[in-house]
């Protein structure tokens, strides 16, 4: 539907105002002009038929008395002398028998009046007769017809004149009709600016009020409306920040709790598995505080836990996905996706750090460490027994380094390993040249990059089991064997081709998304991608380019990444609703942030943090996501619930009224390629929709 109303096409009312008046002012003053022409026509017609009708009452009172055969000369040189003042077109005269005695005529017509005007206004003068008397005795009949020469003349001057005046009439009545259209349609515009703005998720209110009272109630309804959208965003909006507060947060330093990690560990499990990120639970215990709160007050230890609390999110501030969580009194624990040698720096960067903080004060040390690489599929509580064990290790034997090496040791690589691995994916891409591509090469066989990248792909469905999307995942390979996402960029990152990595991977997908027909598909947009505004430039100009050869297309962004840089992502989101592009914000909620940030997104979905899915047991949650479905909805904005894992959760979903669903309950992530082998869609476009079963 809103595709549809997209793509209507219309005149504004004020084209067709414009139009209506000018055509109205053209059709009334070229009618005005024409009957004054007219007029003047008929009236000048009138003109010349008492002018001859006097010539010949005056010439044939004067040639009277020369009506006999010696006199013909004299009444022939009078009528001569009148013919030749140029005012005649025939004079003739003929006696009783019929026979013309004088006969003068001139049909030259003047030059200067042009031809059309001629044929379009003719002068017809009328032929006027008078009889001549010779004595008492009736000689002939003298016939007089005026030449319209000068009366075309006239009659084109008056036209010129006439011409100009409702000409400058016609200017002036547009130019008064102008402002008073402006002077009327301006607050129209503004009423239409404010239509739209809602549409597009902006509530403003419009506060010039026009005159026309019709549209002061248009205005005011408008507004009303408007006010009570945002009264009641607001007040839900500040009932669901208020319970993520209470359910997710610590009071103390603000930080998510252990019930948000517990749900994130879950999430994140869940989303490596087809993407083989690394993920590191790191847990670092404050030793000191008891000692702290029992010399000093629980005031100190407060401020202590703060102090660290502030040290360890500012150390983790430039990594990647991440959360930092305090669990308990004395333990804080962060939860983050990172590639092994970041991992390496982090820990060296934590040691570091802890040294410089301690004081003399904090008898047991300022804090201790230990981060482990989780295992796939190893749950939160083995996890934390691990952690637990280990930092009362590196406690008693004094250890100040916290990373422990991968467990998973048979793929476990070297940093020299790692670099001999991405100089290949660098030559890689530099062998597509990527950097320099254009849009129509991008259609063609990207053989190599075939090498290093999957496809992967997994529908999201609304209630009625139609897919409302399909997303696309880019996994990294080589030689055949998968490579952690985090790793990657990691190393794309510190080898100066990140940006080469970013076009690689769309240009990939859009590679593969070529054999797909009408099913709308989604891409996911990194962090970085999102904000290097070389990489914007490069995408919309190719998507623009390609646009008709590529199925619907719909971006999804994370969150973290709207609230990095809120200018920027808005920016983004506009350039890629101007190109008929749909938005959805992933993770949404992951952050425990304030929802008000998306009043003005023209957003289209939110897909909601799987944690919160995984957790809908749990009543407050339900509450939770009830509030959030009813705050988006109220914005026109569509709910998605990720990681479905089986029916039950999907029913409890639908009965929150979330719009779709996506996870392995309902369908598994899929390989493109086994499909297109499949289904020959290499040969012709197919839809998705008919590709997928329904589990």
């Amino acid at each position: 539907m809103k595709q549809d109303v997209k793509n209507r096409k219309g005149m504004s009312l004020q084209t067709q105002l414009y139009g209506l008046i000018a055509g109205l002012s053209l059709l009334i003053l070229g009618a005005s002009l024409y009957n004054n022409v007219e007029s003047m026509r008929h009236y000048l017609e009138d003109q010349l038929a008492s002018h001859a009708q006097d010539a010949a009452h005056s010439l044939g009172l004067s040639i009277t008395p020369y009506m006999d055969e010696e006199g013909l000369v004299i009444a022939e040189t009078m009528t001569n002398a009148i013919f030749d003042s140029g005012y005649y077109q025939h004079i003739s005269f003929a006696d009783m028998d019929g026979i013309t005695k004088i006969d003068r005529q001139y049909d030259k017509v003047t030059r200067i009046v042009p031809s059309w005007f001629i044929s379009l206004f003719p002068l017809s003068p009328p032929i006027m007769r008078s009889e001549v008397s010779s004595g008492w005795v009736q000689a002939g009949v003298l016939s007089v017809q005026s030449h319209p020469g000068a009366s075309y003349e006239t009659l084109w001057q008056q036209s010129i004149k006439d011409a100009t005046d409702t000409l400058l009439l016609l200017v002036l009545a547009l130019v008064v009709s102008y402002f008073i259209l402006k002077a009327v349609l301006g607050p129209l515009k503004n009423i239409e600016s404010q239509a739209k703005g809602v549409t597009q998720k902006r509530f403003e209110l419009n506060t010039k009020v026009p005159f026309t009272t019709e549209l002061q109630v248009v205005v005011d309804a408008l507004n009303r409306m408007v006010s009570n959208i945002r009264q009641s965003f607001e007040e839900q909006t500040e009932i669901a920040d208020k319970l993520s507060k209470q359910v997710y947060l610590d009071e103390l330093t603000g930080l998510p709790n252990r019930r948000a990690l517990l749900q994130q560990f879950s999430s994140m499990q869940n989303e490596r598995e087809h993407l083989s990120d690394g993920v590191y639970l790191c847990l670092i215990s404050l030793p000191s505080l008891a000692e702290l709160n029992n010399a000093e007050g629980y005031g100190a230890g407060d401020d202590y836990v703060k102090h660290a609390a502030g040290l360890i999110t500012q150390t983790y501030q430039e990594c990647g996905e991440h959360q930092v969580f305090r669990i308990s009194g004395s333990e804080i624990a962060v939860l983050a996706k990172l590639a092994e040698a970041d991992a390496q720096k982090l820990d060296e960067h934590l040691v570091s750090c802890f040294a410089i903080a301690n004081r003399e004060k904090y008898t047991e040390g300022f804090a201790r460490h230990v981060m482990i690489d989780v295992n796939p599929n190893e749950a939160f509580v083995a996890c934390m027994k691990r952690l637990d064990n280990l930092i009362a290790h590196n406690c008693y034997y004094q250890v100040q380094y916290g990373l422990v090496p991968t467990q998973s040791d048979s793929e476990s690589k070297s940093r020299t390993e790692w670099q001999d691995v991405f100089e290949q994916f660098h030559q890689t891409i530099q062998a597509n040249n990527v950097a320099t591509i254009s849009a129509k090469e991008i259609l063609t066989d990207l053989q190599e990059l075939e090498n290093i990248f999957d496809l992967l792909i997994q529908p999201v469905i609304d209630a009625k089991q139609q897919m409302v999307y399909a997303e696309t995942f880019a996994r990294f390979k080589l030689d055949n064997k998968i490579l952690p996402t985090a790793d990657v960029f990691a190393m794309a990152s510190n080898l100066g081709v990140l940006h080469e990595l970013e076009q690689a991977v769309i240009c990939f997908m859009l590679n593969k998304l070529q054999h797909v027909s009408e099913s709308k598909v989604a891409i996911n947009i990194s962090n970085n991608a999102l904000h290097d505004e070389k990489f914007r430039d490069w995408l919309f100009t190719t998507i623009n380019a390609l646009q008709t050869k590529l199925p619907p297309l719909l971006f999804e962004i994370n969150e973290t990444a709207i609230l990095a840089s809120y200018d920027s992502a808005k920016s983004f989101i506009n350039q890629t609703k101007a190109l008929g592009i749909e938005v959805t914000i992933e993770r949404f909620g992951s952050s425990l942030s304030s929802f008000k940030y998306i009043r003005n997104l023209d957003i289209d979905y939110i897909k909601v943090d799987g944690s919160y899915i995984r957790d809908l047991k749990e009543a407050d949650t339900r509450f939770f996501i009830q509030t959030v479905t009813q705050i988006c909805h109220g914005i026109g904005v569509k709910i998605i619930a990720p990681h479905v894992e089986d029916m039950a959760i999907a029913d409890s979903c639908l009965e929150l009224n979330i719009d779709a669903l996506q996870g392995r309950g309902l369908f598994q992530v899929y390989e493109f390629d086994s499909i297109c082998d499949e289904n020959s869609c290499k040969d012709r476009p197919v839809s998705l929709e008919s590709l997928l079963t329904y589990v």
